[in-house]
């Protein structure tokens, strides 16, 4: 979904998918009024009904079970990219030469505070932070250039690069959240699953009208409702259940008092 979605309030949103498919249903139902009525199809109307709730229950039971986890998974990977900076910064009280040391702290803390005041507010538009990345880069390049002609410079240098390959993982692994799972033809499929199952639904052949509404609407606040969670929790650094940057903010403070020690 774009990131317009996503930055609506959640009544709002609720409406807007309410309001679409409500409208899909109500030419469903006056349709089947008119013509599916007349020409009694309702064996086939009931069997069409069946099948496309049934499936299209468990294709959302499915998303919902899946996205959840995905929340759980980027809530992890997320404590383990930050405590994996506070580890490569607390390596560097290894290194000999200090203005090497310090090269490669202040681009750890450069690369820490974009995360924090950059990344996270590109992230909640679904785009990757550019200025992020370049800091990033330069992070690993101050790691690559630190010494390693002797062998304690070289077991410094190895355990450096370990923590840092570490990071690297685990931020790739962080920013593929960044655009989903429901994109593309999986996300026309969503839609198109869903007008179909308020298509049929709608088609009531029932005589007492208010019971017809009454289970529609149910119906229809029940798979809605549900899909909405679908969508709302698919970018999980977007919407109402997001994912901030709290790990990273606890791990900053951390980082400032391992300056403040190295500095004395």
């Amino acid at each position: 979904m774009p990131a317009w979605f996503y930055n609506l309030h959640v009544v709002t949103a609720l409406f807007l998918i309410y309001a679409v498919f409500g409208t899909i249903g109500f030419i469903a139902y006056k349709l089947n009024k008119k013509y599916f009525k007349l020409e009694n199809h309702s064996p086939i109307i009931t069997v069409a009904q069946q099948t496309s709730i049934t499936f299209g229950t468990l294709f959302i039971a499915f998303w919902i079970a899946l996205n959840w986890q995905t929340l759980d998974n980027l809530s992890l990977d997320s404590k383990s990219e930050a405590q994996a900076i506070l580890d490569l910064y607390s390596s560097t009280h290894a290194i000999n030469q200090e203005p090497q040391a310090n090269n490669v702290r202040n681009a750890i803390e450069n690369y820490l505070n974009s995360i924090v005041t950059e990344e996270y507010k590109s992230l909640e538009q679904g785009e990757l932070n550019q200025h992020t990345g370049e800091l990033f880069n330069q992070l690993k390049i101050a790691v690559y250039h630190l010494p390693a002609k002797t062998l304690e410079e070289k077991i410094t240098y190895y355990h450096i690069t370990t923590s840092l390959n570490t990071l690297v993982d685990f931020r790739f692994k962080r920013l593929d959240y960044v655009n989903g799972q429901m994109n593309g033809v999986l996300l026309i499929f969503f839609v198109v699953l869903l007008a179909i199952i308020c298509f049929w639904s709608a088609c009531i052949n029932n005589h007492n009208r208010k019971l017809s509404v009454l289970v529609l609407c149910s119906q229809y606040l029940i798979i809605l409702s549900s899909s909405w969670l679908i969508l709302e929790i698919d970018r999980p650094f977007q919407g109402y259940f997001k994912v901030d940057n709290s790990a990273f903010v606890q791990i900053q403070q951390q980082v400032t008092q391992l300056n403040y020690t190295y500095n004395k």
